[in-house]
């Protein structure tokens, strides 16, 4: 196989999406698969080339990535668990808290079956299903690592003039005050209004976005725009859309408000830095005109924020991923009747 080949198509490709729209997960999915093809044609030139002293240091790297590892496995499962018991002592408990616990714990009884079986048992069939085990977890830290890069490559590019700024609701405190989270997207949003209005003379719309949750004691919009009004912003160029209760339905009744006041708009889309790249997603599916734009994430709430919006994007893209599940595993056994 010629992978400097593959890889340089690969990479076309992502640089040519992202030059055309940059709010799409495949990119990370084809900037990886180019990395890995360059990478690989670049290792199968110098070995083939190396001197013994290097052929023998290529053996050795090669040994101790085996070794380190199930090492590395070990310690993010260690330290996945001990992240969920800290935000459960946190935050209190909540089912999706306890995610990337159960996830760590798969990935230490992964790597105890595998010692177990090399130490006594000996099962064949353990070691096909431990196999098995094994390729679609590559294959989901595969997709992971490309939502870490495209959560990077969606917010480059120089976002320009804007006629409105949409904030997404992100829950309240019991005394309806926002959360940390919502604040940092409000002082975001502050921010960005101010930095428009200094280059841009032109009238900006701020859309606060929430609707009131069965445990709110008010719209989150509603609490979004005193909390504006607070950071100086003006009352009159805020406008409160309190029905939504999704990212969707966020996206879908802001631009019902703005198109009635202008058909052909152009808006940023503020929202938590980790969530930028499904909401992109999501406005590209839709067809508006919108680009996400960042806000900080409290640090104690940023691992599990990141995992849980990775889960919401591979339901989101489902059918894909149980196909690609379906042909991995498919191709798995088709290769063990190979070699049987």
């Amino acid at each position: 196989m010629n992978w400097f080949y593959w890889g340089s198509l690969a990479l076309v490709s992502a640089v040519t999406l992202q030059l055309t729209d940059r709010r799409r997960w495949l990119t990370g999915h084809l900037l990886l698969i180019a990395l890995a093809g360059l990478a690989l044609a670049g290792y199968r030139s110098v070995s083939a080339q190396a001197s013994p002293f290097w052929q023998l240091v290529i053996v050795g790297l090669k040994v101790a990535a085996y070794i380190i590892l199930p090492i590395v496995i070990l310690v993010v499962a260690v330290s996945f668990v001990r992240y969920s018991y800290r935000l459960l002592r946190k935050e209190g408990w909540h089912f999706h808290y306890t995610l990337l616990a159960i996830v760590g714990i798969l990935l230490v009884l992964m790597l105890g079956l595998s010692v177990i079986n090399g130490l006594t048992w000996h099962w064949q069939w353990l070691w096909k299903l431990l196999g098995l085990a094994l390729v679609l977890t590559a294959y989901f830290t595969f997709s992971f690592l490309a939502y870490l890069v495209a959560c990077g490559t969606t917010r480059l590019g120089r976002l320009g003039p804007v006629d409105a700024i949409i904030v997404l609701g992100a829950g309240l405190m019991p005394d309806g005050r926002p959360t940390r989270t919502l604040s940092y997207r409000l002082k975001a949003a502050a921010k960005l209004y101010r930095q428009q209005r200094a280059h841009d003379h032109h009238a900006v719309t701020i859309v606060v976005s929430g609707g009131q949750g069965a445990d709110e004691v008010l719209p989150e919009s509603t609490a979004m725009r005193h909390y504006l009004v607070a950071l100086g912003i003006p009352l009159d160029v805020i406008k409160e859309e309190n029905q939504s209760t999704s990212t969707a339905e966020n996206l879908r009744f802001s631009h019902t408000l703005l198109v009635k006041k202008q058909p052909f708009y152009r808006a940023a889309m503020v929202t938590s830095d980790y969530h930028v790249l499904r909401a992109n997603i999501l406005a590209r599916q839709m067809r508006l005109n919108v680009y996400g734009y960042g806000a900080r994430t409290p640090w104690y709430y940023l691992p599990f924020a990141i995992f849980r919006e990775y889960l919401a994007l591979i339901m989101m893209y489902r059918w894909t991923n149980l196909s690609a599940v379906g042909i991995l595993t498919l191709s798995y056994l088709f290769w063990l009747i190979k070699i049987i």
